[in-house]
Parts: C-alpha cells; structure tokens; sequence
C-alpha cells in the first residue's frame, strides 16, 4: 500500500508536467513569432525547390543529363562566401519547417478534419519533417565543408567502413521510401486540393491553381527520385541521404531533356507556390 500511495502523487505531478509542456507548446504553436519563423521557412522552402529546378533547367538545356557531373555542383557552390551563405539560410529555413512539422503532428490544428483524416495529416506532417531536417543536416554539413575547403583546411575523410556504409544504404533505403509515401501524398494533395485548408479564406484561385500544379509535379520529382534511392541502395551506388544525392539522382533518373524540363517547371511551380503559401497561410 505504501508503494501505491507514493505512485499516486508521483503520476500526478507526472501528469501535471505533460500538461504544462503542452499548454506551453500549443501558446508557441499559436504564437505570431512562430508563425513569422514558419513564412521565412515556406520562402527558404520555395528557394530551395527554384534552385534544384535551376540546376534540371540547366542539364536539360545543355544536354549533360545522365551523368555525375552536377553531383559537386552542390559542393563547388559551398566553396564561395555567397554559397555558404544561401546554404546556412536554407538549413535555417529547414530547420523552422522541421520545427512547425513536429508541431503539427503533436497539436494538428484543422477542425474541419475527421479523426482518420487527423491521423493521416499527422503521419504525413511527421514524415515531412523527416525530410526537412535530413535536407537541412545536410546543407549544413555541406556549407562546413565547403567553408573548410575555402580557407584551405583539410576536410575530414568520410570514407565509411563497410559497417557504416552498410547502415549508409539502409538510410538511404528508408529516405526513399519516405518520399515515395510523400509523392503519393503530395500527388493527393494537389488533385484533391487538400491543400486548400492551408491557406486563409479569400485567397485568389491562381493560387489554388499554382498549388495544384505545383504539389503534382513535386509528387512525381519525389517518386522518381525516391525510386531512384531505393534502386541505388540495393545496387551499393549511393550517397548519403542529403542534398546532394537528391542532385544526383534528379540528374540520373530515367528521363530526356524534355521530362527533364517538365519535371523542373513542376518543381518551380512548387517553388513559387511556396512563396504565395507564405503569403496567404492560414493562421
């Protein structure tokens, strides 16, 4: 009895804590510095969707698709002050995303969503910030690299043993299921303009249009993309999951320069919905 009545008061004040914590981060959740942080973090998004489609852009126009040489584009870009820079503001922007995503899967806010359509928007938020922070980890690790390589410092030899390599292949494996899972949602998204709930009322039916457009066309990219991981893992040709693989692999992945340049318009669809998603997010 005497353990019983010392549990009591210790699941209470166990209780009592959850409570408080979430209170607090449902007052952050709804806090206008929060909203503020997550529409520089939609506009870093939509800027990082225009630069990959810069990049499709440009292999489709010269005709260097299907090969590795846009796999150090990424890393040649680190290698200049302003390159740092774009990629220190992309994992600040990603970092925010992650952030709002997680908050997301905790206290969805939408009233209008049905307990089924709850869960899957809460297991499509959590899959999101995956991918957020695995972009941003990245683009940090790549910024420091390039800063290294600028002021002549040696950069640490990331050669993987055959042990990390082999869990190197299993990340990248579950990366690209992930965006599999992502393109399916993406694609739903967009026919169904699912999206719309997103956005605040009144907002120009362009909008709706671009976002419609914009989330097909991402979803595709995302499929032949994560495909394209899955594929490498088993056959040991990969990268770690990160910026630059998603480079490479938009560059390797099945297609002639004409797919190639609708699959980059689709992405700087999305880009631009983005930065009008900012704008007319519902708060």
């Amino acid at each position: 009895m005497g353990e019983a009545s010392e549990a009591g008061p210790a699941d209470s004040r166990r209780s009592a804590m959850l409570r408080v914590a979430g209170e607090r981060g449902r007052r952050v959740h709804k806090s206008a510095t929060f909203d503020v942080t997550v529409g520089i973090g939609l506009v870093t998004y939509g800027f990082v969707y225009l630069l990959i489609a810069g990049i499709a852009i440009r292999l489709a126009v010269t005709g260097r698709h299907g090969s590795d040489s846009e796999y150090s584009a990424l890393d040649a870009m680190a290698q200049t002050q302003v390159g740092e820079a774009v990629l220190w503001v992309t994992a600040f922007g990603l970092a925010a995303l992650t952030l709002w995503q997680i908050f997301e899967t905790v206290w969805r806010r939408n009233p209008d969503e049905n307990p089924i359509g709850k869960a899957f928007g809460r297991t499509g938020s959590l899959f999101s910030a995956i991918g957020y922070l695995t972009l941003g980890v990245s683009a940090v690790r790549v910024a420091l690299a390039g800063r290294a390589a600028r002021e002549g410092r040696a950069v640490p030899d990331s050669t993987p043993t055959p042990f990390e390599e082999a869990l190197v292949r299993v990340a990248v494996a579950i990366a690209g299921i992930v965006l599999l899972v992502l393109a399916v949602r993406s694609v739903y998204r967009g026919i169904r303009r699912r999206f719309v709930g997103d956005l605040k009322d009144g907002t120009h039916p362009g909008v709706v249009i671009l976002g419609q457009a914009g989330y097909v066309g991402k979803g595709i990219t995302y499929a032949i993309v994560g495909g394209m991981m899955i594929w490498t893992a088993i056959d040991g040709r990969t990268g770690p999951p990160g910026l630059q693989t998603v480079f490479r692999l938009l560059n390797l992945s099945p297609a002639g320069g004409v797919l190639l340049f609708l699959k980059a318009v689709g992405l700087a669809l999305f880009g631009v919905y983005c930065f009008a998603w900012a704008a007319n997010r519902r708060r």
